[in-house]
């Protein structure tokens, strides 16, 4: 079963520490918010994007449940985000502590996905970010651990075990 639309974003931002877990207050529109999702204003002229695109309710009509479509731009928007990626480069943040890219690795799958990674998934995100690291060395930037580092956490946003629950 698929999280809902406002798990899915709440999820994202608990686990890249960026969650502001302040209670009550007014809701808002605005989309880059940091707050739970429950604290969006419904305006019918006016939706989130990106709860409509996790199949959020219809504020016109009541529903007794909710559909879970699969499409494209839901795995275009983890890949495509800008709250996306500044949630994997927070994340990421978390991960640099550890110097050895393989205790990286064990920690961000268990804090994203719940579990520890498979050997050959070890080994395949470690060339991942070998190779990452490498293109933003030759680019020039200083950081370039921390954004394979995010590009690591970016992927694991964008697996089927983030948002659906077995």
């Amino acid at each position: 079963m698929r999280l809902q639309a406002e798990a899915i974003r709440d999820s994202l931002l608990r686990m890249s520490g960026l969650l502001d877990t302040k209670m009550y207050g007014a809701g808002t529109l605005d989309e880059r918010m940091k707050r739970r999702s429950i604290y969006f204003m419904i305006k019918r002229s006016k939706l989130i994007p990106t709860m409509q695109l996790f199949d959020s309710p219809e504020p016109l009509v009541s529903q007794g449940s909710r559909p879970a479509t699969i499409i494209a731009p839901q795995a275009l928007h983890f890949m495509n985000n800008g709250q996306v990626r500044e949630a994997a480069v927070a994340l990421a943040a978390q991960f640099e502590k550890k110097t050895d890219d393989k205790e990286a690795i064990n920690l961000a799958y268990q804090t994203v996905v719940g579990r520890e990674p498979t050997e050959l998934e070890t080994k395949s995100i470690s060339a991942f970010m070998q190779t990452q690291a490498g293109s933003y060395k030759a680019a020039g930037r200083n950081d370039a651990r921390k954004l394979a580092l995010a590009d690591l956490s970016q992927v694991l946003f964008g697996l089927n075990e983030f948002i659906y629950v077995n």
